[in-house]
């Protein structure tokens, strides 16, 4: 360890009220951790987004630390966990709350455009700040000595809304083409608003954008999800649109003042599929399956993206019998169903039905009050037993019918679907027109 200052070549700033409170309401597991460095004669700094979310007065998801000590030095301590060992981060547990640690660092090449060929730990605070991306995330606090450091001017960018690189923005988004995604996520301040990156950086976004074909699918997918649930998802999104970012990582052509990104915004909930099946209503059900393999989504996630967008445009038969069989088949997307629909039918006069006929429909829907996760009264051994049909596919289709009747009925009991039996023409062999639950 070099003997030198670590802050060196940087002036050390009194800490700023916001930034003094901040370090006076540290959770007592963080000021634990942060005594232990110092107790082996350590150096300590808070860095990145904790102090740029005091400085904006937002709430503080997380609290991460650069530090002097080696990895090998930092596992002295009680609980760690060698998170990313080899870029030098450890993770420091403590009364159930976890804390990323990270040696000061200077790095080499980045040849796969992600990761650095090479790590060195550093003993220079300046160096390893001249590495981070923007300005508003390189800036360290020294809780102990309650002093900050900011030698890119992070906090004025900050002050004035501003989006700005730190140093050459080609270079620095070349560094890990991920930052391209950060950048856009940036821009949604909630309710600070919209913040746009200065013109070398809003320039080197665009230039840039091949090389996020080297990110892994899954980190474009995280960086997207939060995007698509800011506050102001809808211009950041068309922006994403405008820079041809979302056709290079969706693979689709998107229009100016496209209507499925303005409508992003006004979508209720906090599901992100609901978001993402608007942005791609009106594209085929296999670009669909293509965007869900290339940002691997999860199983679930597929699952729901595909079972919602197959539904769009659709609307249910405005009778009662028919949306109780629209609601068991919905399940409990149903309601949001309709609220979306309502958005397209409000902002698009191209649809053939009109807001009206969507909120009679979601009018009728909330009305009636369904149990969605209602159960077929009629088992399989119940209706063998009643049409000695064996089983196979009729007896299949029998169920099914005797389901579709039971729900757009509203039946309760097997004495209901006993009467219903006597009444059906299902001597028939050919099922193929046999009502079964189906939306739409």
């Amino acid at each position: 360890m070099s003997g030198m200052e670590p802050a060196r070549g940087m002036e050390r700033l009194p800490l700023l009220p916001s930034l003094s409170a901040m370090v006076q309401q540290l959770p007592q597991s963080l000021v634990e951790v942060i005594d232990w460095f110092h107790e082996n004669n350590a150096s300590v700094w808070i860095v990145g987004g904790a102090i740029r979310n005091a400085l904006l007065g937002t709430n503080i998801a997380e609290f991460d630390l650069a530090t002097t000590l080696t990895p090998d030095e930092m596992k002295a301590y009680p609980d760690t966990i060698p998170t990313g060992e080899r870029y030098g981060t450890i993770t420091f547990r403590n009364q159930g709350d976890s804390y990323e640690v990270t040696t000061l660092r200077t790095e080499f090449g980045y040849n796969d455009g992600r990761r650095p060929d090479e790590v060195e730990w550093g003993d220079s605070l300046l160096v390893d700040l001249s590495r981070r991306d923007l300005t508003m995330n390189s800036l360290a606090v020294d809780p102990v000595n309650q002093v900050f450091y900011d030698p890119f001017d992070g906090r004025r960018d900050l002050q004035h809304g501003r989006i700005r690189s730190v140093g050459d923005p080609t270079k620095r988004l070349s560094e890990d083409a991920l930052r391209i995604m950060r950048s856009y996520r940036f821009m949604d301040q909630g309710a600070a608003g919209i913040w746009w990156p200065e013109r070398q950086l809003a320039e080197a976004l665009r230039t840039t954008k091949p090389m996020l074909e080297r990110i892994a699918s899954e980190r474009i997918w995280s960086e997207l999800k939060r995007i698509l649930l800011g506050r102001h998802a809808s211009e950041i999104v068309q922006r994403m649109a405008d820079d041809g970012i979302l056709k290079q990582i969706l693979n689709l052509d998107w229009e100016q003042d496209d209507i499925r990104i303005k409508l992003l915004n006004e979508i209720t909930g906090s599901d992100v599929i609901d978001r993402l099946v608007v942005l791609l209503r009106g594209f085929f059900f296999n670009q669909c399956e293509q965007i869900a393999a290339s940002l691997r989504l999860s199983g679930q996630e597929k699952k729901q993206l595909l079972f919602r967008h197959e539904k769009l445009g659709y609307l249910p038969e405005d009778t009662e019998s028919m949306m109780r069989v629209y609601a068991v088949v919905m399940g409990t997307w149903g309601k949001q169903h309709l609220m979306i629909e309502r958005l397209f039918a409000r902002n698009d006069i191209t649809l053939d039905y009109s807001e009206d006929d969507v909120q009679r429909r979601l009018y009728r829907y909330l009305q009636l009050k369904i149990d969605v996760n209602v159960e077929p009264l009629a088992s399989g051994a119940y209706i063998m037993q009643q049409t000695n049909i064996p089983q196979g596919p009729k007896l299949g289709a029998l169920k099914s019918w005797l389901f579709y009747e039971q729900v757009a009925r509203n039946l309760m009991t097997i004495e209901e679907i006993d009467t219903l039996l006597c009444t059906l023409s299902w001597q028939s062999e050919d099922t193929s027109r046999w009502p079964k639950l189906q939306f739409p």
